[in-house]
């Protein structure tokens, strides 16, 4: 089994966050199914899995965003990875053990636009009254109230200098963008983070980054997966718009975040590429 970051072992982990749990899970199989820049998950067969924090930063967080997956009512219509024991803390690092969602994720570009609009409804009526307490601020994985300094003083100067003032323009965008009605926030609803079965969303999973923000924030996420053209389909045309303008920044944001969570040199790097590429691609 692979190694956590730091002199703890990842299986070390495991075992302390499903220690309380019934014999058959503990004895499960075990396989890491994914390896993402601010978490490691390790799947327990169809029982369980456990989500590991690879650094500090996210480690502290991991605790309340738990608490908040627990907290959303139950008849949402959608799997939630509940947790089967405590959030534990072993050496900088965080884990809690939860329930098994089932499904895999929607192919790129598919998910018909009816399914789509289901899932983005379901999740912007979810009543955050009882879960304010639980929620981040906006953008607060790449700075919170913050992120507009780091953009500028941090990212721009990152990005090459061809690109720099489109990446300029397109933070502007995101900044000046005229306040409208907030509504519960996944705020990374889409890819790996729904699952699905035979053609329908069941579970959605990663509450990391969960807001009051308006609809645009989950729908440009949409938009990006599973087809930007089906958007008008299911919101309209200013909704599409400002869609559109936070998706103009997601590779600048994804690099905010692994440069304020100091994330190694080699991750750094991979994202400015990312965000170089899409912005040749897309704004140039």
């Amino acid at each position: 089994m692979h190694t956590a970051e730091g002199s703890v072992s990842l299986e070390a982990i495991v075992e302390t966050a499903v220690s309380e749990l019934p014999l058959r899970i503990r004895r499960a199989q075990r396989t890491i199914i994914n390896e993402g820049s601010a978490h490691v998950v390790v799947l327990l067969e169809d029982y369980a899995a456990v989500r590991v924090t690879r650094d500090s930063f996210t480690a502290n967080k991991l605790r309340r965003r738990q608490q908040l997956v627990d907290s959303i009512p139950s008849d949402l219509g959608l799997t939630l990875p509940r947790s089967l024991g405590p959030v534990v803390e072993i050496e900088g690092h965080a884990a809690v053990a939860t329930e098994f969602v089932s499904g895999a994720p929607c192919p790129a570009g598919e998910g018909e636009p009816e399914e789509l609009q289901r899932l983005l409804e379901a999740v912007s009526s979810i009543d955050p009254g009882p879960l304010q307490s639980m929620l981040n601020e906006p953008l607060s994985f790449c700075g919170g109230a913050n992120w507009y300094s780091v953009q500028i003083e941090e990212v721009i100067p990152r990005i090459d200098q061809q690109f720099r003032n489109l990446a300029r323009e397109a933070i502007a965008a995101l900044a000046h963008l005229e306040p409208e009605e907030q509504v519960f926030s996944h705020g990374d609803l889409g890819g790996y983070n729904v699952m699905w079965h035979r053609g329908q969303a069941t579970g959605i999973l990663d509450w990391d980054l969960s807001s009051m923000s308006d609809r645009s924030t989950d729908l440009a996420s949409l938009g990006v997966w599973h087809g930007w053209e089906k958007l008008s389909k299911i919101a309209g045309a200013d909704q599409v718009t400002r869609a559109g303008i936070r998706r103009n920044t997601f590779r600048l944001q994804q690099l905010g975040f692994l440069i304020i969570a100091h994330r190694p040199e080699s991750e750094v790097s991979a994202a400015i590429g990312r965000a170089n590429s899409w912005i040749a691609e897309n704004l140039a």
